[in-house]
């Protein structure tokens, strides 16, 4: 496993959160200035309802405003495992977040508003204010919505069956949860992100942190997933009903290599794609069974034959959700 990277690094890095490897290490003697609030590697925290936390940074100075401030947040992407409390590690494609502002100051105090983002991570500001030099980080946390918030916020949304979709996706890929036991947000092996696990397009930051603009990106995604799969079963103005929709666009999602439905001319209707057979024990993995070295085995033949290749499918994926429920 590599060598995990600290938010920052220093050999008098002293407040972190606990969790071995975490990405929260402070720089002790990195703040510089008087300062009143607040204090040197405090913790704040995006509230359960995705709002940003009310953070006043004021400092001590006999120099005359105006002030000039800077601000600087960056969160580096790290992946976590299943399991809560343990590290987390170097994911396979390197991401790190980062945004940054200026203001100039009438008062000796800012209440801190990151161009109205609700994002989190190690939030550093610097002022000057005349000749005086000040320095402050701080790291700001999430809050877990929890399920009850996640639905009814969903449920608030105008198309109840597009809804209904990504509440079995977000159950499906990470039962409800957006952040990890570290109070980050969740990213799996393969970079995907929060509740739905967000892959591509690849989420904004605030997309990653504020849970409310991930359920919405999802919703959207969903939203296109669902017109290639009408597109896909309209074809030749063949009939479908809610179901298949449902499925094929599940299937979409998840990558849509084998749709869950292929078109039988006998009955005149969508049927099970059985090219496919999907391991039950796995979310999204099965084996083409028109391949040779697949045809007429059974699952535990298939797990066991060397030569027969898993794929990951947006078939199985669909099978796998359909049989969840």
């Amino acid at each position: 496993m590599s060598q995990k990277k600290p938010i920052a690094k220093s050999k008098s890095a002293g407040k972190t959160d606990g969790i071995e490897g975490s990405l929260l290490r402070c720089e002790v003697n990195a703040n510089t200035g008087e300062w009143i609030k607040p204090n040197n590697c405090e913790k704040f925290h995006i509230t359960a309802d995705a709002k940003f936390p009310e953070i006043v940074f004021e400092f001590k100075t006999s120099a005359p405003p105006p002030y000039t401030l800077e601000w600087n947040i960056r969160w580096i992407v790290q992946s976590c495992k299943q399991k809560k409390n343990k590290p987390r590690f170097k994911p396979k494609h390197s991401k790190t977040y980062t945004a940054q502002g200026k203001k100039i100051l009438t008062e000796n105090k800012w209440i801190a508003n990151l161009d109205n983002q609700v994002i989190g991570g190690e939030l550093t500001v610097n002022i000057k204010a005349g000749e005086d030099k000040f320095r402050r980080t701080i790291f700001i946390l999430g809050t877990e919505p929890g399920k009850e918030l996640v639905t009814t916020y969903l449920d608030s949304k105008p198309d109840p069956d597009l809804a209904e979709l990504v509440k079995k996706i977000f159950k499906q890929e990470t039962s409800f949860t957006h952040f990890y036991s570290d109070e980050m947000p969740l990213v799996s092996f393969d970079n995907g992100y929060g509740l739905g696990q967000a892959t591509n397009p690849v989420p904004t930051f605030e997309q990653v942190w504020n849970w409310k603009m991930h359920a919405d990106s999802i919703i959207s995604i969903v939203n296109s997933k669902r017109s290639l799969a009408k597109k896909y079963l309209s074809q030749n103005h063949r009939p479908y009903n809610q179901d298949q929709l449902d499925l094929e666009t599940l299937a979409y999602y998840n990558g849509a290599n084998h749709h869950y439905h292929t078109w039988d001319e006998k009955s005149k209707s969508w049927v099970i794609n059985n090219a496919i057979t999907c391991d039950p024990q796995e979310s999204n993995k099965g084996w083409d069974i028109t391949k040779e070295e697949n045809k007429d085995k059974s699952v535990e033949e298939l797990r066991n034959n060397k030569k027969s290749k898993p794929i990951y499918t947006g078939r199985c994926y669909a099978e796998h959700i359909k049989n969840a429920q």
